[in-house]
């Protein structure tokens, strides 16, 4: 009786917390991939300011 119990409390508790997990991700919707272009662009910065300091170390 005890181990059903225990059971079900586990269940219950992995379904509650997988809702919140999932809970606003809607994956249905078109997404937004306005981070990645954002991402490049900061790399793309990192980039330029690693080829100037190793210009500057040559000289």
């Amino acid at each position: 009786m005890m181990t059903i119990i225990t059971v079900c409390v586990v269940v219950v508790t992995l379904l509650l917390v997988g809702s919140l997990i999932f809970d606003g991700h809607d994956h249905y919707d078109e997404h937004d991939y306005g981070y990645v272009e954002e991402l490049y662009e900061k790399l793309e910065y990192i980039s330029q300011c690693i080829n100037e300091l190793e210009k500057r170390l040559e000289e």
